[in-house]
């Protein structure tokens, strides 16, 4: 024992450094509100209402079509988020504006793309808008439609 210390005691050591260093990750992660926080949908978003004012918040939702404005010049995206996909056949009920700081969007971000976007809920005096400072836009279904048979037909593949 060249350092004065057993096996034991060393690995009783290193064991509570590694406690340590995971509590004290744990801990910093939920002093800043949202770190295991999951999403919510645009409904029960809506639902909240002025409770949500100045909250960190993650919601989950459609691009409504034809609702994205890319301002080069202020290097922002506007655009607005509906609770059923596009293409569902579901009138589009309530949206929620949203304006992205940025131009870097993900590559599947597109009209009817389904996104969450994370953010606070800004008031101003004539809208509400979502200001959203990460955006996320999920993969779309590998099988996007029916062929006439009923075999689905693979998105960007040829149906043969």
């Amino acid at each position: 024992m060249a350092n004065g210390l057993s096996k034991g005691a060393q690995i009783s050591i290193g064991a509570s450094l590694v406690t340590a260093l995971l509590g004290w990750y744990a801990w910093t992660n939920l002093q800043q509100g949202m770190a295991y926080e999951y999403y919510q949908t645009l409904d029960e978003f809506m639902a909240q209402g002025a409770s949500l004012d100045g909250k960190s918040l993650r919601v989950h939702g459609y691009v409504a079509s034809n609702s994205i404005d890319r301002n080069l010049e202020a290097k922002q995206v506007r655009f607005s988020v509906q609770n059923d996909p596009t293409h569902s056949g579901i009138a589009t009920g309530r949206t929620l504006d949203v304006l992205y700081l940025g131009l870097e969007t993900p590559d599947l971000f597109k009209d009817g793309a389904e996104v969450v976007v994370e953010g606070t809920l800004q008031y101003h005096e004539t809208e509400t808008v979502f200001l959203a400072d990460n955006l996320m836009a999920k993969c779309p279904s590998k099988f996007e439609a029916q062929a006439e048979g009923g075999a689905p037909v693979a998105q960007g593949g040829v149906n043969l």
